[in-house]
């Protein structure tokens, strides 16, 4: 065996001597570190900074794509949209990535979208991502920033509403993450709202070309559910249209209308006037967009007169051929108040006193009463209480609790004072003496309703209670339409059909609650038709009238004009070319506005006006038409419209009001010229 051999070495003058062993042992010591620090280097690596490392590299191979979702359309009851989601381009830019402004400025100054300076402003700034034009369809826009750095083109979801300001209260709109803010976009939000998903995608290294086939979904996209209200668009738009008249006609300030199918208790129409357009909503105020037949409380008048009526029948205390003393016109109370009617009268029926809506004449009959007995007959019609539409922010009004009542409170509770009232609660009391005693839940929404089910509606009501005897609701009827035929409503009688209604016109009360104002006044007319099996219901309020009357100079022509177009529609009870007639400058009709309009709210607009559309060209919206909006033309003329981009917001709606011109071409249906 072989040895090792010593070696002498000098260090600083030193000898050293080194053996083979103790070499090998140093050596194995080093080695040992580096092995060491070799494993601790590799679990840092693999361990430590492992996941980051893979989320840098899965980073470079990886793309996470957003699965948009779309929110829930709506639609009416016989399936035209009414809201829907539309894919829309809007322009953003990375300033610092921007390395020709001035041709930035050129390519959006000349199609105005500059703004003042405004675009100039944004790329010089130090934001890093800036909007420079929102929701905007312009072709020539698109092509001309394909070559601009620092200008990229997203692709956004916008809410659109089709008919513009078509029951623009009652919708609602969204935010700009379209969410649901008011109306029906928020009471059913749950329902509609949508839910983006994810996927994520690979990529080759360099090229960042997807490798087909290699995915994977990670959160599917769910949408938001279609809803189908009971509303009739063809209802709505001759309902907002006579309100909008009215109210430019009295120089009021303004008016609500409600329809109703008091069998079932659909709203088929509810309307606000002034209107308000969900498409602009940076263009109204908080007032214009509220829906006031829900939201607001008002005191009815004498439309009320009918919840003592059908108390003082339904207990047997009166009987229509009853006489009563009014007084000639004064009526003075224990407090010392004095109550008038408008016009003297001696001895009066029931059935007079209702149709001559004789104040003095309904006080004594209630009178006949117990205070606590009319208490209940009013909170068993739903008054004080919301009627659980659905519709946010319902005004449930006001009727105080019989131990706060004053000396006088019966006496003008009866005459629709010291009692508040909305719309939809007053319509929802009518409902019950036209359908034979039921209380039945207003809605909205037809839950169960399919797509291809255009007209029917199986649903079954919602009966709340029954709040009188059908035997007391006929009789209530019958003196409803001596009313129209007799009294008060003579203005809104409808050829060919029996009606039955109560015309109302009361003071406003003062801010301070100190008294009325003798200025102001809220006048009134609700109705329905036919009197034998009533169809609709329909109630007209129309708010400080300053070139007006009362309700029966002013509410009941409208709800004349209203429901005599709506029962000659196709289908309706007076759809016949016999039984309607035409004064003769009605004969020429205005040509519809359908620019910025899909395709399927061009048919709509067209078909209600009896006419035919004639599609050119290729797109989504209707660029050009002719005969141009407002010219006029003969019934049932065609209407030529080109088909494109719109070369300027989606969301723009010209200046004439949709909902003017969307129910005047009912008339051309009723005489059978429709195509």
């Amino acid at each position: 065996m072989g040895k090792f051999t010593k070696r002498m070495t000098k260090k600083n003058g030193i000898a050293i001597e080194w053996s083979g062993p103790k070499r090998l042992g140093i050596a194995t010591v080093f080695g040992l570190f580096f092995w060491i620090f070799l494993f601790a280097r590799l679990v840092h690596v693999q361990v430590i900074l492992g996941p980051s490392y893979a989320q840098k590299a899965r980073k470079q191979y990886a793309r996470e794509v957003k699965l948009e979702a779309r929110r829930g359309s709506i639609y009416d009851r016989r399936g035209t949209e009414l809201a829907t989601d539309l894919t829309v381009r809007s322009y953003v830019a990375t300033p610092k990535h921007i390395k020709d402004p001035e041709r930035v400025l050129d390519v959006f100054g000349g199609l105005g979208y500059d703004d003042s300076g405004r675009i100039e402003h944004l790329i010089n700034g130090d934001r890093k991502f800036v909007y420079l034009a929102r929701w905007i369809d312009d072709e020539k826009l698109f092509d001309s920033v394909s070559d601009l750095n620092g200008i990229d083109v997203l692709d956004e979801i916008r809410r659109y509403y089709p008919l513009g300001s078509l029951a623009g209260q009652l919708l609602g709109h969204t935010s700009i993450d379209n969410e649901g803010r008011e109306g029906i976009e928020r009471a059913f939000d749950g329902e509609l709202r949508d839910f983006d998903g994810k996927e994520i995608s690979f990529v080759y290294g360099k090229s960042k070309e997807p490798i087909p086939g290699l995915s994977e979904a990670t959160t599917p996209a769910q949408d938001g559910r279609d809803i189908f209200l009971t509303i009739d668009a063809f209802f709505q738009g001759i309902l907002e249209e006579e309100l909008k008249r009215t109210v430019e006609d009295v120089n009021a300030t303004s008016a609500m209308g409600i329809v109703m199918d008091p069998n079932t208790g659909a709203v088929l129409a509810m309307a606000n006037a002034p209107d308000f357009d969900p498409n602009q909503v940076a263009k109204s105020t908080a007032t214009m967009r509220r829906n006031r037949v829900v939201m607001d409380a008002y005191e009815p008048g004498s439309t009320f007169k009918v919840i003592v009526a059908s108390a003082v029948l339904e207990d047997g205390l009166v009987n229509v051929n009853d006489m009563v003393n009014c007084g000639l016109g004064e009526l003075h109370l224990p407090n010392g108040d004095v109550i008038r009617d408008i016009e003297q009268h001696g001895d009066l029926t029931f059935a007079e006193v209702l149709q001559k809506s004789s104040n003095i004449g309904l006080i004594k009959f209630a009178r006949l009463l117990p205070r606590e007995r009319f208490y209940q007959h009013m909170r068993r019609f739903g008054f004080a209480s919301r009627t659980g539409i659905g519709l946010p922010a319902e005004n449930s009004g006001l009727l105080r609790n019989v131990e706060d009542w004053s000396e006088r409170s019966l006496e003008t509770m009866a005459i629709g004072q010291e009692v508040s009232v909305t719309v939809l609660q007053l319509a929802q009391a009518y409902c019950a003496i036209a359908n034979g005693g039921e209380l039945i839940a207003p809605r909205i929404v037809r839950n169960n309703r399919e797509a291809n089910d255009k007209g029917r509606d199986d649903l079954k009501p919602t009966v709340i209670r029954r709040v009188m005897r059908s035997e007391t609701a006929i009789k209530l009827r019958n003196l409803l339409q001596g009313v129209v035929d007799n009294g008060t409503g003579k203005l809104a009688q409808i050829p060919g059909l029996n009606v039955g209604g109560k015309t109302g016109t009361a003071q406003k009360a003062l801010e301070d609650g100190s008294g009325y104002d003798e200025e102001a006044a809220i006048v009134s007319f609700a109705g329905f038709l036919p009197v034998a099996a009533p169809r609709y219901v329909c109630v007209i309020v129309v708010d400080e009238p300053k070139n007006g009357g009362g309700g029966g100079s002013v509410a009941a022509p409208v709800f004349q004009r209203t429901m005599q177009r709506i029962v000659h529609l196709p289908g309706e009870i007076l759809a016949s070319r016999e039984q309607y007639f035409f004064d003769e400058h009605e004969n020429l009709l205005s040509a519809p506005q359908l620019k910025g309009m899909t395709k399927q709210a061009a048919r709509v607009m067209t078909k209600l006006r009896g006419c035919r559309l004639i599609l050119h060209g290729e797109g989504d919206f209707v660029v050009s038409q002719d005969p141009a909006p407002g010219i006029e033309m003969l019934p049932g003329a065609d209407v030529h419209v080109s088909m494109g981009s719109l070369m300027h917001k989606v969301i723009d709606v010209e200046e004439k009001s949709i909902a003017s011109v969307l129910p005047e071409m009912h008339r051309r249906f009723a005489m059978g010229l429709h195509p």
